[in-house]
């Protein structure tokens, strides 16, 4: 009885008091809110795709708001090591581009901060938002970093590297959502990757 009058409200058992069971609340936030945007996205609707309970996720994450931060930036550090390791790789850029590309689009949810910041804004601190669209232009910057790269070995043809970064990434947004009016399935997501980044190319390759 000791222990039980001890314990929190909304502490979970010892067993479940660990890392893993953290990281397994924020990768189902995570999914919910990429899935649907902050604002459709509930506390019961973490639990569930977590298999916890409410308290157990309130006693990781004191609100929403601190677990929706938290999701986001861990999603946005994990697009970025990724991102950086694939274009880190040797062989043609062009060649990496696609196989980030098809790693990009076999992920069924969106990295577009538009959507999951939606109706976040009123809950949100300012330095919160910041804070996560510098995460956000880290993402962009790994990638405008490459492709400058190239065009200073003159394989790419001089353009402004982030807008070009930032169109690529416009282009996932809008490869995902083709993927899914051509109905999905990894032959597509091939075809498509291979579809988004020559459309990129013909407009940095050199002339």
């Amino acid at each position: 009885m000791r222990n039980a009058r001890s314990r929190r409200p909304g502490r979970p058992p010892q067993v479940e008091m660990d890392e893993p069971t953290a990281e397994k609340i924020l990768r189902a936030a995570a999914e919910c809110f990429m899935d649907q945007g902050f604002a459709a996205v509930s506390m019961d609707d973490v639990a569930e795709r977590a298999g916890v309970t409410k308290a157990v996720v309130y006693y990781y994450y004191g609100s929403k708001t601190e677990l929706f931060q938290r999701a986001m930036m861990e999603v946005m550090r994990a697009s970025r090591e990724r991102t950086q390791a694939i274009l880190r790789e040797n062989g043609p850029l062009r060649e990496r581009l696609q196989k980030l590309t098809r790693t990009r689009l076999a992920i069924p949810a969106t990295l577009d901060m538009n959507h999951i910041l939606r109706g976040s804004q009123r809950a949100l601190r300012q330095d919160q938002l910041d804070e996560m669209h510098r995460a956000e232009e880290q993402l962009v910057e790994v990638i405008a970093q490459e492709l400058e790269a190239e065009m200073a070995e003159g394989r790419l043809r001089p353009v402004d590297a982030m807008f070009a970064a930032r169109s690529y990434l416009a282009l996932l947004g809008m490869g995902q959502a083709e993927i899914r009016r051509r109905g999905g399935g990894q032959a597509v997501i091939d075809e498509v990757a291979e579809e988004l980044v020559d459309l990129l190319w013909r407009g940095i390759e050199p002339t």
